[in-house]
Order: C-alpha cells, then sequence, then structure tokens
C-alpha cells in the first residue's frame, strides 16, 4: 500500500508497475498534468505489446499519518465502459463512523456512502449511477468530510475541498475525450 501511495503522490509516475506487474521503475511518460486546489487531472501513456496504451484520471490522495503508523487515503476518477469509475483506497482497518463518509453542502450531507466495504478499509468502488452520483454531489458541493478511526485505533477527521472539483472536472472530461477515452459524457 506505501509504493501505491508514493505514486499517487507523485506528479510523473516514477513507481508503478511494468508490463509483468512488478513493482518497478515504470515507462508511463505523463503528457497531461493540471491541479485544481487539492485535485490533479492527469494523463499519461506507454507503449504496451506494440500498441500506444493512454489513460487519464482525477486524483486525490492525502497522507493522514507518518511513520511508523503511516495512514494515507485516495480517490480515483478514472473512464469506465458506461461513464465514470470511482474508487476510493481506504487502509484495511479503518472503521468509519456510520456517517463519517460523505459530502457536505451549505445545509449538511448532500452524499453519503453506507456500503460496508467503504466504512470498513475493504473495496470501494463505484460506477455508472452510482458514480454519475458521487460526481453530481461533489460538483455542487463543498467538501469531503472522512470521520473515523484509523488501523492504528487514532481518531482522523479529513476535508477535503471541492471548490476546485468543477475546473478539475472540465479538465478531465477535456482530456479524456481528446484521447477517445469517454464513451459517454
Amino acid at each position: 500500500m506505501r509504493w501505491l501511495i508514493l505514486f499517487l503522490l507523485t506528479p510523473i509516475a516514477a513507481l508503478a508497475q511494468d508490463l509483468q506487474g512488478n513493482d518497478t521503475a515504470s515507462n508511463w511518460r505523463v503528457t497531461h498534468y493540471e491541479t485544481y486546489g487539492v485535485w490533479n487531472s492527469i494523463c499519461d501513456e506507454r507503449e504496451e505489446y506494440g500498441a500506444l496504451k493512454q489513460r487519464c484520471y482525477i486524483r486525490r490522495a492525502e497522507v493522514f499519518s507518518l511513520r511508523p503508523k503511516f495512514g494515507a487515503q485516495f480517490i480515483f476518477i478514472t473512464p469506465a465502459p458506461d461513464g465514470v469509475e470511482i474508487e476510493f483506497g481506504i487502509e484495511p482497518g479503518t472503521l468509519f463512523r456510520p456517517s463519517g463518509f460523505r459530502i457536505d453542502g451549505k445545509d449538511g450531507a448532500v452524499w453519503r456512502t453506507r456500503r460496508p466495504g467503504c466504512l470498513t478499509g475493504l473495496s470501494c468502488t463505484f460506477d455508472g449511477v452510482g458514480a454519475d452520483e458521487i460526481v453530481e454531489a461533489m460538483l455542487k458541493g463543498e467538501a469531503y468530510r472522512f470521520e473515523f478511526r484509523d488501523r492504528h485505533g487514532q481518531a482522523q477527521d479529513l476535508t477535503w475541498p471541492l471548490q476546485e472539483f468543477s475546473a478539475a472536472w472540465a479538465d478531465f472530461q477535456q482530456q479524456a475525450q481528446a484521447r477517445s477515452l469517454l464513451t459517454s459524457q
């Protein structure tokens, strides 16, 4: 998990998997990188078995605890066959409060999840209508709020501002469409 977080926090893909799946220096070349507040809109490419592979994504990663009790959380928004896929990377052993995984607006929560996997540090991925609802909430909301106990038992309260998300979203859509990576948006 630590190597994944290092990759997520690096503007160029210096640490990533090679074509055999090994955690080695990668041959991904960044072709687009813009920062909008805490949000990054990134595209990169590499040759895979004689063909050009391109990808674009929005990313936010936060290391909330350094060594020796390392802890981090991230979100990736990537193109998917039915729009976009949203993946939250949460440390195994994390326990969220029942209403502690949400997007807040001026008048309270505009979106929240109560999925057991999301609230307990297991798989937390949304696609289709679920991903569309999250993007809509991100465009309207003011901030993500994450209130939880990390895998070391420490209370955490993270806030990810959404004021710059709409600009990151527009950039991501433009870049992904220019590379024919988005099929419906």
